[in-house]
């Protein structure tokens, strides 16, 4: 029996979001993630906040809750091969420094990626 893949929920208004799960879709090869906005049903589901939680990206593999950078590496972590490596590398790093890096690129997500309503990702809303 195996493990169902991790859930990954992202701000799905949020471009450079979007453009990063993006980036991680086209590597998911074997449905290894599964994408949602951290807004939409299946957030609610798993007990997240109404609205979602708007400052991280969240990863729930089975009843574990991950977030910020130790939810993108068990991202890569997920994809296997090299991103595995890449993965076990980081965890390396002491997590207040990784989220450090994390929060910083996050305060300023919504300037790093300005792009039209039409690129905009809707990967996988689940049942939205």
């Amino acid at each position: 029996m195996s493990a169902s893949p991790p859930i990954v929920l992202f701000d799905g208004e949020c471009p450079f979001c979007s453009r990063s799960v993006a980036w991680f879709g086209r590597r998911n090869s074997g449905a290894r993630l599964i994408f949602g906005r951290n807004s939409g049903e299946v957030a609610k589901v798993l007990g997240e906040p109404h609205g979602g939680d708007q400052g991280t990206i969240v990863v729930w593999r089975g009843s574990r809750r991950l977030v910020r950078s130790t939810a993108v590496l068990a991202m890569l972590s997920a994809l296997g091969g090299v991103w595995r490596w890449l993965a076990i590398a980081g965890f390396i790093i002491p997590r207040f420094i990784r989220d450090g890096v994390y929060d910083f690129i996050a305060q300023r997500r919504h300037r790093l990626s300005v792009c039209s309503e039409g690129a905009r990702l809707s990967l996988l809303d689940l049942a939205e």
